[in-house]
């Protein structure tokens, strides 16, 4: 597949503040691929570079087997085949749905302007609506226009930073969902800005996880969450619970409790020290009175019902979640013992 997008040992610091580490990446037509990490980790300083809202102090980016950009070629953003959607949206307050829309189509027949604009409006859902001012619009409704406009002069790269994170958790799902078939219906290659791991799972082909300034791990979903290549990572999903502990015998013991191994393989820890990462859905809780964790509450969620415990000698006061599994429930003050599962259980070696 032709890699239409390749960002070569990319560095941009600002003052004394390195921001980006000697980092690459590639994205091919028709491909999504989010970048997932914390505020403050380089997400969005990558998408100004990629934009020409930044200029590369290091590295190069090509299109297509072209330089685009690099230390020394600096397009001005609109010189660039780059469609930009933000968190803001951006419309232009004062022009109609349609006139945000044909923005960048001015060299454009009337004509041609009115049939991409009118497969654009059915495209998103947003008929009948042309003359109406973004001010008149729902959060959910500007951010369509956003897209569409976005998407009209049919670029090569698509850039959206953080687009939904000021709708409401409703829409959210049903906007991402129209979203990522837009854009491998258009064909770009697209790149999606976000600190939300649910998103960057169903929006993505990819997902390149960053970390001050740097890629840890990029991959396909299903690789990223099942397979994590460090703590990092493996915390970022699922509702992960992080802990550091040792190996003793067959059973991880840290400073809130002991959870036993049940098999999990430890052969490629190089001592005993170790750090754990498991998701609610990577423990059992057994029922036994000589247990060593006690069950503080029970409570339902929309994946199902999960129990909260604590160390039943009270040495820590923290919470540690467990999916229930179907069954009769544990009673609160009952005491149990923890067992890993070897799925969404991640041990990882103390020096990594």
């Amino acid at each position: 597949m032709l890699m239409t997008l390749i960002l070569e040992n990319l560095s941009h610091a600002y003052g004394d503040q390195k921001t980006l580490k000697d980092l690459s990446l590639s994205v091919s037509a028709g491909e999504v691929v989010s970048l997932l990490g914390p505020s403050g980790c380089g997400k969005t300083t990558l998408l100004r570079l990629v934009a020409g809202l930044e200029r590369l102090s290091a590295g190069r980016i090509e299109l297509n087997g072209k330089v685009l950009a690099d230390t020394e070629t600096h397009p001005a953003p609109e010189k660039r085949p780059v469609g930009l959607v933000f968190q803001e949206h951006a419309l232009f307050p004062n022009m109609t749905v349609a006139g945000n829309i044909e923005f960048g189509l001015k060299s454009q027949s009337p004509e041609e302007r009115e049939g991409r604009r009118t497969h654009l409006l059915h495209m998103v859902g947003l008929q009948g609506l042309e003359l109406r001012k973004p001010g008149t619009l729902s959060g959910g409704q500007q951010q369509r226009v956003a897209l569409a406009r976005a998407l009209a002069p049919a670029p090569a790269v698509m850039l959206l930073d953080e687009p939904y994170a000021s709708i409401d958790a409703m829409l959210r799902r049903e906007l991402r969902e129209s979203a990522r078939l837009l854009l491998k219906d258009a064909g770009s290659a697209s790149i999606l800005v976000t600190h939300d791991p649910d998103e960057a799972l169903e929006m993505s082909d990819r997902i390149a996880v960053m970390s001050e300034g740097r890629i840890l791990q990029v991959g396909e979903p299903d690789a990223v969450i099942n397979y994590p290549k460090g703590e990092a990572v493996a915390g970022l999903f699922g509702e992960a619970q992080q802990f550091t502990g040792r190996i003793e015998g067959d059973a991880f013991v840290c400073a809130h409790g002991v959870f036993a191994l049940n098999g999990v393989s430890i052969s490629h820890l190089k001592g005993q020290g170790a750090g754990l990462v498991v998701r609610p859905s990577g423990l059992s809780f057994l029922p036994d009175t000589d247990g060593g964790w006690r069950v503080r509450d029970v409570r339902f969620r929309s994946s199902g019902q999960v129990i909260f415990l604590s160390p039943a000698d009270g040495s820590s006061t923290r919470l540690v979640r467990v999916d229930a599994t179907s069954g009769e429930l544990p009673e609160p003050g009952s005491l149990g013992r923890l067992e890993l599962k070897n799925e969404h259980a991640f041990l990882f070696d103390a020096s990594s």
